[in-house]
């Protein structure tokens, strides 16, 4: 598996022109064919403070914790290409927190250490049935990735032909060591900064502009890929165009695959061309106006790739290297990024691992709860490392909620303010519940309102013109009865908060609420 950073660099910087003997173009394209492999990388990024910044204790915090961190992936195994597993660490100043992925077109499954069970995100088209999406139109965007798969190499070869070379670009013979066997490689060195990037750009963009057929075919590789899905989708809305004057103009292009080539094309060479011609003002003006800041020799990017006698790519290394102009607000004067990354069993047989769900998982994207902070940190062992990273140095689930009476303080966020009954504050309950990432239910045949908080694990249960409730099952009494207005469940804030483990105190001077969980 190539890495993202791998083909980005080369995407940026290689141009069609061959250089020491070495085809850039078929590299990339050769990069893009690959369908199973194993590889192995870390990714580095540090952080130097400038010192003289000041810095928030938050910030300086934050800066220690993560002013070097790396992402290790020791054991890379892609199968095919919606096949991948990925073992690893996540190391910073405390240590590292080791952590098993593996994704196929269905989903994402992640074994971190210290969590109870397995974490699980479902691919966002699982997540749809018939109900909402036709089975052609599903079975459609399943196929898509394979689809987009299939013409990667014609589109990166498109990309990649006109891409002019950077100044400093070379190739000499070097041996390297990959998975542990000696190679005789073809190394290609490439450097470049900030102030090389426009005229790169430029050339890239006169290059496009020039290959009229190039780019009709470019275009039409995109129709071929996206259009079934939307005349598809079109066709379900029962939007034929009838009815909808929008749908009217677009349907003759979904329709004419020729038509809509020559109107995209003709469309992207007048906007091409109006680009080019101003293209050196606009860059002037843009260095006069701070610029220069970010497209200056300071900002550099090297990188050594190791291609074989087969134009595939074996090893690579690259260093990123970024001086912040604005570093006395930011506190950060330069971030550098440096990547080391090794392939082998290039489309060989490759079986990815399988992590053991028999056990139960964590499903963290299914319809009903979502992603919250409180949620992820449940499904942790406290004495885990990530559990302590993310409770007690990143402060996740520590939350701070206002919530004022006063007609003066306007939150958009709460559309039924909380009121004041005898004394008592009463707030509209799942805001208050939401806002401390708990689940909410409701009842309608029993008036029952359930909440259930993933961090505590308390379920608390109120009914409508009662003050009984209970919490995890225990009686208790609330100082007023729970009520429904217009819609919106309101209890007292004092009850509903500490129930999931808040605090609450009152600012009389502008009549706000203050409910705040560490």
């Amino acid at each position: 598996m190539v890495s993202f950073v791998l083909v980005g660099v080369l995407l940026l910087l290689a141009g069609c022109q061959p250089v020491g003997g070495i085809d850039i173009n078929k590299v990339m394209t050769n990069s893009a064919n690959v369908t199973s492999s194993q590889s192995k990388q870390t990714v580095t990024v540090e952080l130097t403070r400038d010192l003289a910044a000041a810095l928030s204790p938050e910030e300086q915090k934050l800066l220690d914790l993560f002013g070097t961190v790396k992402l290790n992936l020791s054991d890379v195994k892609m199968q095919d290409l919606q096949t991948v597993s990925v073992k690893g660490d996540f190391e910073y100043k405390k240590g590292r927190i080791p952590f098993t992925l593996t994704t196929d077109n269905q989903q994402f499954v992640i074994q971190i250490e210290g969590a109870k069970k397995p974490i699980v995100f479902s691919n966002s088209v699982a997540l749809h049935d018939t109900d909402e999406f036709s089975a052609e139109l599903v079975a459609q965007l399943e196929q898509l990735q394979s689809k987009a798969v299939e013409i990667a190499p014609a589109i990166v070869s498109f990309f990649v032909t006109h891409m002019p070379n950077p100044s400093k670009i070379s190739v000499d013979n070097a041996t390297e060591t990959v998975n542990g066997e000696s190679l005789a490689l073809k190394k290609i060195h490439v450097e470049v900064n900030g102030s090389e990037l426009p005229q790169l750009v430029k050339g890239f963009l006169t290059g496009i502009l020039e290959d009229e057929a190039g780019l009709k075919e470019f275009i039409g590789q995109l129709y071929d890929l996206y259009v079934p899905i939307i005349k598809t989708a079109i066709k379900e809305s029962g939007e034929s165009g009838e009815d909808d004057p929008m749908a009217g103009e677009v349907m003759p292009f979904l329709e004419n695959k020729t038509l809509a080539v020559e109107f995209v094309h003709t469309f992207l060479k007048e906007n091409l061309a109006t680009l080019l011609a101003s293209y050196d003002k606009s860059l002037n003006d843009l260095l006069a106006n701070g610029g220069k800041e970010f497209l200056n020799e300071n900002q550099t990017l090297k990188t050594d790739i190791y291609v074989d006698q087969d134009m595939m790519i074996r090893k690579q290394t690259m260093e990123l290297s970024l001086l912040l102009p604005n570093s006395a607000a930011s506190g950060i004067k330069n971030v550098k990024i440096t990547s080391e990354q090794e392939q082998w069993n290039i489309n060989k047989p490759v079986t990815a691992d399988k992590i053991d769900t028999s056990g139960g998982v964590v499903e963290l994207s299914d319809d009903t709860a979502g992603i919250n902070p409180s949620r992820l940190v449940a499904a942790l062992d406290k004495n885990s490392q990530l559990y302590k990273l993310l409770k007690e140095d990143l402060n996740i689930t520590k939350k701070e909620i206002y919530m004022s009476m006063s007609d003066e303080f306007e939150d958009p966020a709460l559309t039924t303010k909380p009121y004041n009954n005898e004394g008592t504050v009463m707030v509209p309950v799942r805001f208050v519940s939401e806002e401390l990432d708990a689940d909410v239910k409701w009842n309608a045949e029993l008036r029952q309102v359930t909440i259930t908080d993933p961090l505590s694990g308390n379920v608390v249960v109120l009914t409508i013109d009662s003050k009984q409730a209970t919490v995890n099952g225990a009686a208790k009494t609330l100082e007023k009865e729970a009520v429904l207005i217009e819609g919106t469940t309101f209890v007292p804030v004092r009850f509903v908060s500490e129930s999931l483990g808040a605090d609450v105190k009152w600012e009389q001077e502008t009549q706000t609420v203050i409910i705040t969980r560490d």
